[in-house]
């Protein structure tokens, strides 16, 4: 008796299959955006405290808030782009530290 594999062949990950519709797309050009508001968080807080003459402690309250900003952009990306974006940058960081290239 044989047997039939019914899986479909798992074609290789890559960004361009990840953002295949207009809406993922955007969703992808927020989770950037979310990465930069997290890391740049005290430079653009700073300046923006900077630029409206804040004292200090306004100006950390407001450095938390484009931090805190940032976290929500990057979780609600997430719930849309979600286990992909997980997948392809792991096989991104395997195919790294693996030594061999593909």
């Amino acid at each position: 008796m044989q047997t039939i594999d019914h899986k479909k062949p798992q074609q290789k990950r890559t960004l361009k299959n990840l953002v295949n519709t207009p809406l993922k797309r955007f969703m992808f050009g927020i989770q950037i955006l979310s990465y930069l508001l997290i890391l740049g968080s005290p430079v653009i807080g700073g300046l923006l405290g900077k630029a409206f003459h804040m004292k200090p402690g306004a100006t950390a309250g407001l450095i938390l808030g484009v931090f805190i900003a940032g976290e929500v952009l990057f979780y609600g990306s997430l719930a849309f782009l979600g286990r992909e974006l997980l997948l392809l940058i792991r096989d991104r960081f395997k195919r790294l530290f693996s030594g061999k290239s593909k």
